[in-house]
């Protein structure tokens, strides 16, 4: 799914005459939008025969293969999302920041949010790769890993 974002950043490091820094990608997950996190975690923690690595009210995360799949309240995150289909690529960055500013110069037009949004431990932004789907870089405060 990096592919455009890599191949983009590729094509930009090219123009330059420079090829840019790793990423710093810490961790890759994905989420799932739910209406009821009590049934939804119930379901997924007897599916992978875990229980959660952490839980808020609106965020619940299991570690699956060291990789992070998460269920977020619709109603919190997604008002107006219909239900299925909702499954989004996210990934956990070592430095936000300087992803938000290599995302800005590369699709500038495809930020969803005006900057990072900070939610207690959890930052994020979301963008529009040249395809047009929707991903998120995130990082998670030690507090709440």
């Amino acid at each position: 799914m990096l592919k455009p974002l890599l191949i983009a950043a590729t094509i930009a490091a090219s123009a330059n005459g420079t090829m840019a820094e790793p990423l710093g990608v810490e961790r890759f997950g994905l989420y799932v939008l739910a209406d009821d996190m009590d049934r939804a975690t119930a379901f997924y923690a007897s599916l992978f025969g875990a229980e959660p690595e952490f839980r808020m009210p609106a965020l619940v995360g299991f570690d699956i293969r060291e990789g992070l799949f998460a269920i977020v309240s619709r109603e919190t995150y997604a008002q107006g999302v219909p239900a299925g289909g909702s499954v989004r690529p996210y990934i956990r960055v070592s430095d936000l920041e300087d992803a938000f500013r290599r995302v800005q110069a590369l699709v500038p037009d495809g930020l969803e949010t005006e900057g990072i949004v900070q939610e207690g431990a959890f930052s994020f932004f979301r963008f529009r790769d040249t395809e047009d789907n929707v991903i998120e870089l995130f990082s998670l405060e030690a507090s709440g890993q």
